[in-house]
């Protein structure tokens, strides 16, 4: 339906799971990370009819989030598990085992191309080497390409990597390889990665100075630390991290193949799932960003007061290419890529 669908490497681990040789388009549209406010909020404002046309299903990770409830959404949503914990799934069944034989990873929190984060880099990066020592630090790909950043965190002495661009269909299994390597994941902000880690068993670690970002959170960093409380400070208990990571990446509705064939549309072929990924989507997207079609939902990040020109900065990486042409391959996932400090 969307170009998210297929970002992060979510699709080729969908695609492994689901046995297929490579992704297909989706009918509907996939969560791409772990929220802390409802999925629709945060990707489906600019398509009014997910999860209310049953032909485009709002596809989340869980039904068990602290950070929403599905019956209070006026949008119906389908649970189906995180794509993390059916590539976990799979690479366990192919012999794959974490090692957390290496070094501290540490993951600092980021922003994205339109919504920067702000702070001392430097400094949060020394508190990480006097806690931690000489830590592998995993920069988001647009922190990569950031000198200042790069400089910043590379000064103290820590390894530079990263992930790689969000259409990489490798990253996930990058991320997966990353923190079961680990011999713990520490970051400053609890996101996504620190739930992956905490999910799979690797001790995690929330501190130092939290960094903002320059435009509008939907929620504040006390009000995350209020939710989850558990999975702040350092130390974290690994039982009850591993717990409550699992519960809010949806283990409990993962699904078996066929089942999630079926669920992502994935049993036939839809020519209507193929046009909307190639036109409706990008139609819909370009009138909202110049003002010509009203997005449905608040976004969590605010872009509002945003030029045009601010999308335009990257204009292809807003439109549609190609599918991947395989799925993840397992028991031997890709490894991370360094980072230059030159």
């Amino acid at each position: 339906m969307d170009i998210q669908n297929h970002f992060y490497g979510h699709s080729t681990a969908l695609a492994l799971a689901a046995g297929l040789r490579r992704p297909r388009h989706i009918a509907g549209l996939l969560q791409h990370g772990w929220t802390v406010a409802s999925p629709a909020l945060v990707l489906a404002h600019d398509f009014p009819q997910v999860g209310v046309d049953p032909r485009w299903p709002m596809l989340v990770w869980s039904s068990t989030s602290r950070a929403w409830s599905p019956a209070a959404e006026e949008r119906r949503s389908v649970p189906l598990g995180s794509p993390f914990l059916y590539l976990e799934r799979e690479a366990r069944a192919a012999g794959w085992r974490p090692e957390r034989s290496g070094r501290t990873v540490w993951i600092p929190f980021h922003g994205t191309r339109l919504v920067k984060v702000v702070g001392d880099h430097a400094a949060l990066a020394r508190e990480a080497f006097e806690r931690e020592g000489p830590a592998t630090v995993c920069l988001h790909v647009e922190d990569a390409d950031d000198p200042a950043i790069v400089a910043a965190w590379s000064a103290p002495g820590h390894e530079l990597v990263t992930a790689g661009r969000r259409n990489d269909p490798d990253f996930l299994a990058r991320i997966l390889s990353l923190v079961g390597s680990a011999r713990r994941v520490a970051s400053n902000r609890l996101t996504t990665a620190v739930m992956y880690a905490a999910a799979i068993g690797t001790e995690v670690a929330v501190y130092g100075p939290p960094l903002a970002l320059s435009g509008a959170e939907s929620r504040s960093v006390d009000q995350v630390r209020e939710l989850w409380p558990e999975l702040h400070g350092d130390p974290v208990d690994p039982a009850t991290a591993t717990a409550l990571a699992r519960a809010e990446l949806g283990a409990s509705d993962l699904r078996p193949a066929a089942e999630l064939r079926a669920l992502l549309g994935w049993d036939r072929r839809s020519r209507r799932a193929a046009g909307y990924y190639w036109v409706g989507s990008n139609v819909r997207k370009a009138a909202a960003v110049l003002g010509l079609a009203q997005r449905s939902d608040a976004a969590q990040f605010d872009v509002s007061h945003l030029s045009p020109r601010a999308f335009l900065r990257h204009p292809l990486s807003h439109l549609p290419a190609p599918l991947p042409r395989r799925s993840t391959r397992v028991p031997d996932l890709a490894r991370p890529l360094p980072v230059g400090r030159g």
